[in-house]
């Protein structure tokens, strides 16, 4: 246990020292920018809009790959530098890969959620927060509604920011997991938009019957299926969580033949 704590807390101070963690962010606020504009420089008619009509064009799926970019390559890194023979020796393999996919997982969820934050922070310089259309919405279907009917809007959107990050940092393991196989780095961060396509187009008619498992309900607050924001929150970081098992224990298997 010991040794695991030592793993993580020696990457998690190196991914505040990353400034691929700060570009990461810088990147998902410009997405989220030209996602939100109508092509004519019109965002929406509050920062609530702007976010939600950010995060459902297109164009959000660029900000997936942005979010692995701290540290999705890692195993690649760690493998060309001879790195991870040396932690591997220090401790044992196990440690090193489910330390190594936690930091990961961890490091696209801020990322994600630092980076809506952020975006609405900008929008609010110019926007209302909210608008009557899209708050009433939010209040009937939506998730974390108490923050908005209360006035706490930053609140809101680092929830909102943090859930869609779970799905980046799930993302972003199997990115790192893929690496393994194929180290090319522009392959491993356009990871995390492929699969996002295959998940929705090949199980789209699995998710139209089972809403918890589709990733567009699941990770996406505007939809509460629970009627409760912990339970909401709860099944995203489960799924998060048995991700993390899945792919730490694939990742394993695979190293034992890289290292």
């Amino acid at each position: 246990m010991k040794k695991r704590k030592r793993y993580f807390q020696t990457e998690i101070s190196r991914l505040f020292h990353k400034k691929e963690l700060y570009f990461s962010v810088m990147g998902i606020v410009l997405i989220l920018f030209l996602s939100a504009n109508d092509g004519m420089g019109n965002m929406g008619g509050s920062v609530l809009s702007s976010v939600l009509l950010s995060s459902y064009d297109a164009g959000f799926l660029v900000a997936f790959s942005l979010a692995s970019i701290p540290y999705a390559a890692a195993f690649t890194d760690d493998l060309e530098y001879n790195y991870a023979k040396y932690l591997v020796v220090r401790g044992s393999l196990g440690k090193y890969v489910f330390s190594k996919m936690l930091v990961i997982f961890i490091s696209s969820m801020l990322a994600m959620g630092i980076g809506i934050t952020c975006f609405s922070m900008l929008c609010s310089l110019g926007l209302p927060w909210v608008d009557e259309g899209m708050a009433e919405y939010i209040s009937m279907f939506g998730g974390y509604r108490s923050f908005l009917d209360h006035g706490q809007y930053l609140l809101w959107f680092w929830f909102y920011g943090m859930q869609w990050g779970i799905f980046a940092g799930i993302l972003s393991m199997a990115a790192a997991f893929f690496s393994l196989f194929w180290p090319n780095k522009l392959l491993v961060f356009s990871v995390p938009v492929l699969l996002y396509q295959i998940l929705i187009e090949f199980g789209a008619d699995s998710f139209r019957k089972i809403a918890a498992l589709d990733p567009r309900v699941v990770f996406d607050a505007r939809h509460n299926i629970w009627n409760s924001d912990w339970k909401m929150l709860a099944w995203a970081f489960l799924l998060g969580a048995a991700a993390w098992l899945l792919l730490g224990f694939a990742g394993m298997l695979q190293s034992k033949r890289r290292i």
